[in-house]
């Protein structure tokens, strides 16, 4: 939608909707009480099938998909002078079997109402951008760059998809009489170390220069973090883009983060991603190392039809010692994504394969957990 400010109120049409599994139009004027601000609708519906095997037994959910969880979020703009825009952003999120959640034993989660956002920004062309209020840190992010125009699908946060998933011991576990042996989830494994998500903060962004942004902020619980962005473009369409944060969660957690990521975009179509992370624990245990993740991507992206790109992709990835330190965990995902786009439409259909092993050096032997996911993301 192109920006545009008038002194008149803003009206915008959201056509093709999916409501309760059925397309239709309709239209949604949104004004503002003042004829100087500018509003903007968004959000998105992210609907899924997945199919889980835990090595034990399968079943088939009914999730939203937690790679882009459904929202809704309402923008607002002045003007105030050539180079200085005052803005502010509420959004939030409605999750009705939340992909990251489900498990076995929980195949139905009623739908919670949680904030993403709620801030108000001062926005400079040549100072920078200062925000304040809830919403993202500037590490958050930083291990999620991805051009591959797959990550709906599937990125370094291999656990948005089938976390909740324990998985299964096949070596015998004794226990004390009246306990129960502790398990192990995907989400608790496959941690991409993606910052410190979104918060009440301040937050300051400089310009770009040169492809170039510096950002800081501090937030509540006296977390901190900074971060540098690069995004660039070159001769013959090729893009990249990289990231790179130092997180401290402060009173959230007893370590620090290192945290980055990087995606080139060749001018043909074919893409490369890398992401990683490493925790530095304030408490180590004797003889224990420090939480890393490595993670890439290869992919391709062109256009066989004329609805809108296809995109196709294989990722891997290495997340270590992320839930016990002391014992050589290392969990080990891998997996194929395709997204179709119908631009006219702004909606994407996806699908997506999963694999997920564990090992450490107790004796313990782990089944291998594989879930298939397919559906359609519906922006406006």
């Amino acid at each position: 939608m192109k920006k545009c400010y008038s002194t008149g109120a803003l009206t915008m049409t959201v056509g093709a909707m999916l409501l309760g599994g059925a397309v239709s139009a309709s239209a949604l004027e949104v004004k503002s009480g003042n004829d100087n601000v500018q509003l903007n609708l968004y959000g998105h519906i992210n609907r899924a099938v997945m199919s889980v095997d835990d090595g034990n037994e399968t079943k088939i959910f009914h999730v939203d998909n937690t790679n882009s969880e459904s929202r809704i979020g309402i923008n607002g703009e002045v003007a105030a002078y050539d180079s200085l825009t005052i803005g502010g952003n509420v959004e939030v999120e409605w999750q009705s079997n939340p992909s990251h959640k489900v498990s076995m034993q929980e195949e139905s989660i009623s739908s919670e109402l949680k904030e993403r956002k709620m801030e108000v920004y001062f926005d400079s062309e040549k100072i920078g951008k200062l925000s304040i209020g809830r919403g993202d840190m500037v590490s958050n992010g930083s291990s999620e760059v991805d051009l591959s125009g797959t990550g709906v699908a599937g990125n370094s946060g291999a656990a948005d998809a089938g976390g909740g998933f324990a998985f299964v011991n096949t070596t015998p576990v004794v226990v004390a009489e009246g306990e129960e042996a502790e398990s192990i989830t995907v989400g608790d494994v496959f941690d991409q170390m993606d910052g410190l998500s979104r918060r009440n903060r301040v937050r300051y962004d400089t310009p770009t220069f040169g492809g170039f942004s510096f950002g800081v902020s501090a937030g509540e619980e006296e977390r901190a973090d900074v971060a540098l962005t690069y995004s660039g473009k070159f001769a013959g369409g090729t893009k990249l883009k990289a990231a790179v944060a130092y997180s401290d969660p402060g009173e959230g957690g007893d370590y620090t983060l290192i945290s980055g990521s990087a995606s080139l975009l060749l001018g043909f179509g074919l893409n490369f991603t890398v992401a990683g992370g490493t925790r530095d624990l304030d408490d180590m245990p004797a003889g224990g190392d420090d939480p890393t993740f490595m993670y890439g991507k290869i992919g391709y992206k062109t256009k066989i039809f004329s609805a809108g790109s296809t995109a196709c992709s294989f990722d891997y990835g290495v997340y270590s010692n992320i839930e016990n330190q002391d014992t050589e965990e290392e969990g080990t995902a891998f997996g194929v994504q395709v997204v179709q786009k119908f631009s006219d439409y702004n909606t994407e259909l996806f699908a997506a394969y999963r694999n997920f092993e564990l090992e450490d050096n107790t004796g313990a032997d782990y089944e291998p957990i594989t879930l298939a996911l397919a559906g359609v993301r519906l922006k406006f």
